[in-house]
């Protein structure tokens, strides 16, 4: 009698149904797994944050006020004057304040990449720059289209609390309160130009790097009505986080807020000495 012998492997079709489960699994995989590299440089942009803030603190501790967002006469930015208390002393003292910060004189200061000025979620970089400055008011372009509409009620005053030419605030003056009150901003991407996500090519942005006088900005573009958050990163509040930005607050501490922030409430928060009260609710 002869020995019949059968075959164990997998047929044509048992094979097409392998492949395209793997191919299902390694579909829903990845999302996972982006979601999981985002959380992590979400939270490594909020680490460098704190150290900012930390930074912020220890100089108002030092000269009984704020950094200035920057100076004129000459020209330099606020991260340079707190780059001793981001231990960063070596690269301090190559500066020459005498002279604008972009003089020959200090470019073996500017140009040094500085990692802790850096989201890790930004889609394209350039050497020497920063995506966290100073936002020191709320224009009238904003504001004024927000007040007729309807969704922010009228101030007398929509600054934050860094301000040109040493005139940033004590702690003592934030009557709002330090920990209802914004106090460094992301605007991440500079030099390259973004709109709600999409990369204009044609189009550069001043104000890069982390040393330039012009890194400062202020919000003027409000979009879908009623957003202050990550329309444009042409000196406005913008970041490469899904949904919103991370805030440093003028206690030193981070939070995110969704792009969506109810522009009521950013005002709120904005502002320094308006007499707002917030809740838990509003945030």
């Amino acid at each position: 009698m002869g020995n019949d012998k059968k075959s164990s492997g997998f047929t044509l079709v048992e094979l097409l149904v392998v492949i395209a489960i793997i191919g299902m699994l390694i579909g829903l995989l990845l999302p996972a797994v982006q979601s999981a590299r985002e959380a992590a440089r979400r939270l490594k942009c909020s680490n460098n944050f704190k150290q900012i803030g930390l930074a912020m603190l220890n100089y108002e501790t030092a000269f009984q006020r704020f950094p200035p967002s920057h100076t004129t006469s000459p020209k330099h930015n606020c991260l340079t004057f707190i780059l001793p208390y981001m231990e960063l002393q070596n690269v301090y003292d190559r500066f020459d304040f005498t002279k604008d910060w972009n003089k020959d004189e200090n470019k073996q200061a500017y140009k040094v990449n500085i990692p802790a000025y850096r989201c890790p979620s930004t889609a394209q970089s350039d050497d020497y720059c920063a995506d966290y400055a100073a936002d020191v008011w709320v224009d009238s372009s904003a504001y004024k289209q927000l007040v007729k509409d309807g969704v922010v009620t009228q101030r007398m005053n929509w600054e934050g609390v860094l301000k040109k030419d040493g005139m940033s605030l004590k702690s003592s003056q934030i009557t709002d309160g330090l920990s209802n009150t914004f106090l460094f901003f992301e605007d991440a991407g500079r030099p390259y130009h973004y709109i709600e996500g999409k990369y204009q090519n044609k189009n550069t942005i001043s104000g890069a790097k982390w040393a330039d006088v012009d890194a400062f900005f202020y919000t003027h573009t409000v979009c879908f009505n009623t957003e202050l958050i990550n329309c444009d990163n042409a000196n406005e509040l913008y970041s490469f986080h899904p949904d919103g930005c991370n805030f440093v607050y003028a206690d030193g501490s981070v939070h995110f807020h969704v792009h969506t922030l109810n522009p009521e409430t950013f005002v709120s928060l904005f502002t320094y000495n308006c007499g707002e009260i917030l809740t838990d609710d509003d945030l």
